[in-house]
């Protein structure tokens, strides 16, 4: 799976105290950085399984209401991977939770507030007198047939 970010974007992110891997010619390691941001994309799509075209690619465009955030998180966990501030300090555990508890909001805001097992979509009911709904406040797990 391609990650949602290239290494040259999460570089150019990067502040200039932040120590990146290198390999051994003291360059900056590419390679590690890319498979970190492949690790990264991999956490937002599994909890965001509808990020993914039917080819296993993550789809273009994202969203636009949830791109810059899932960005900034695929930056995030890149930063986790690489210098394994997940367990290193409290404050990057926190970020990283609050992440996760953001995927899952973006998860539900996606679905409609319905999220389940299955990629299935929520919708709301058209109003419909001869089956008994008169109004648009009834939601239904599923797809439009």
């Amino acid at each position: 799976m391609k990650p949602m970010l290239s290494a040259e974007q999460f570089i150019s992110q990067c502040s200039r105290d932040m120590i990146l891997p290198s390999n051994d010619d003291g360059d900056v390691d590419t390679v590690k950085i890319e498979t970190a941001l492949r690790g990264a994309s991999g956490v937002i799509v599994a909890r965001l399984p509808w990020l993914l075209n039917a080819n296993g690619e993550i789809a273009e465009p994202i969203p636009a209401q949830f791109a810059d955030a899932l960005l900034a998180m695929c930056f995030d966990f890149t930063v986790y991977r690489l210098t394994d501030g997940v367990s290193g300090s409290e404050n990057a555990r926190n970020k990283y939770n609050d992440n996760m508890r953001l995927l899952e909001t973006i998860d539900k805001e996606y679905k409609g507030g319905l999220s389940g097992p299955d990629n299935q979509s929520a919708f709301i009911v058209e109003p419909n007198e001869s089956e008994g709904i008169s109004d648009r406040r009834f939601w239904k797990k599923g797809g439009l047939v």
